[in-house]
């Protein structure tokens, strides 16, 4: 009997040892797991970013192709590339009359270009002499336009944009010249502009004789080179252009010129492009509206157009969208056809990246720190582009719960795990 006793008070130290165990493993489990979280509150693994203010373009990016007048230009007499002699560089405007090239007897080799720098530099020079109606006051609006091309030359060459730095060093050198004109350092430059064309006087005499002087038929922007469809991408194909029409158009071969063709002058201000899109892209286009057109093949050259009209035809998703232009940028290169990108609309808000978004309670926003607490935010997204949210502003002015809004130089936190409102950041 009592070795029964015994066996049963074993059995119960046994279970109570057990049971004890059993309570220690768990409180220690449950001290670990509200450790973890007490230390992870005070976790520093924390990753923000200052909501700042940007403005980004909607985009849609096209093949376009340009069409405009131009008039061919031919010598008398079957020419090679050299005994053409050059007087002005792409692009130039030239007037009726004026003469754009000469013909050489034999070859020139190398005359073009001596003498075109020539040119160039005399010019420089006659535009640097001051007028009777400059005077010292105009230097402090010199030395302005001056630090400003310098800024533009410098902020160019850095995002290695070239296309304009020509044009912006001559405008250097000139502001520089007349300044020194300004300030007494110079009288003029009478004297160095007679040698340099002495200078040209000599060089030129010395290469073979001109058989030719070939002028621009027309007023317009000389060209030097031509590519076989100056007359079949022509602004009059604008007025009934169809589907048919523009198949036909982009599907023709260049003309072949006689060598007799040394260039071309486009003879309008105005130009067009056309390209297709989509019937689904209508929404974001509206005839009569200007949209803004980069040009990347042309360093990304930015050209207001004007959407003149929009081609349709029922039982197609096709359209057409003919854009009109009154301006040529500088250095602008009209090869026949070149992507570009429409500006359909631009956004300004705040720029947040599309992984720091989180949804909360039903709401979209984002984590931000203020101080080491983290808060929640709420964003209005205007436009996605490539991992990131453009969204709205904070409107401070007229906004009752600006407050729960995410605001300017907020620190947007993208990067940490755990987070919730009220979590403290060591």
């Amino acid at each position: 009997m009592r070795k029964n006793t015994i066996r049963q008070d074993d059995k119960n130290h046994l279970a109570n040892f057990v049971f004890h165990l059993a309570s220690i493993i768990i409180s220690a489990a449950a001290i670990i797991y509200l450790g973890y979280h007490f230390i992870n509150s005070f976790s520093t693994e924390i990753e923000t970013e200052l909501a700042v203010l940007v403005t980004e373009n909607d985009t849609v990016s096209l093949d376009a192709y340009i069409l405009r007048n131009e008039s061919v230009i031919y010598s008398s007499s079957a020419v090679s590339e050299d005994n053409v002699g050059y007087l002005f560089s792409d692009g130039t405007k030239v007037k009726v009359g004026s003469t754009v090239a000469n013909i050489y007897s034999g070859s020139h080799e190398g005359a073009n270009e001596s003498i075109v720098a020539l040119d160039h530099q005399i010019d420089l020079l006659t535009q640097s002499q001051a007028g009777d109606d400059m005077s010292l006051s105009d230097a402090a609006v010199i030395d302005s336009q001056i630090g400003t091309d310098y800024f533009t030359i410098r902020q160019s060459t850095e995002q290695d944009s070239y296309s304009n730095l020509q044009n912006r060093r001559d405008e250097l050198l000139t502001l520089l010249n007349k300044r020194k004109i300004i300030t007494g350092e110079v009288t003029n430059y009478d004297s160095v502009i007679d040698t340099l064309t002495k200078e040209r006087e000599t060089l030129a005499a010395g290469y073979d004789s001109i058989t030719e002087s070939i002028t621009a038929p027309d007023t317009g922007f000389f060209y030097t080179e031509v590519d076989g469809y100056e007359q079949i991408f022509t602004t009059d194909k604008v007025d009934d252009l169809t589907f048919e029409s523009f198949d036909a158009m982009v599907s023709s071969s260049p003309r072949s010129y006689s060598d007799r063709a040394i260039g071309k002058v486009a003879t309008d201000f105005e130009w067009y492009i056309v390209s297709e899109a989509t019937r689904e892209s209508l929404r974001y286009f509206n005839e009569g509206w200007n949209y803004r057109v980069l040009f990347p093949y042309n360093n990304d050259a930015e050209v207001i157009m004007q959407l003149d009209s929009i081609v349709e035809q029922t039982g197609t998703d096709r359209i057409l969208l003919v854009l009109r232009a009154s301006t040529i940028p500088e250095d602008f290169s009209f090869r026949r056809m070149q992507p570009v990108e429409i500006i359909r609309s631009s956004y300004t808000g705040y720029r947040v990246p599309i992984s720091a978004a989180r949804l909360v309670d039903g709401v979209q926003g984002v984590y931000i720190l203020v101080g080491n607490i983290v808060e929640f935010r709420q964003i209005e997204v205007l436009l996605e582009l490539d991992g990131y949210y453009i969204v709205a502003e904070q409107d401070v002015r007229d906004d009752p719960d600006y407050r729960e809004k995410l605001g300017l130089y907020d620190a947007i936190i993208t990067g940490g795990k755990d987070l919730y409102v009220g979590k403290m950041i060591n």
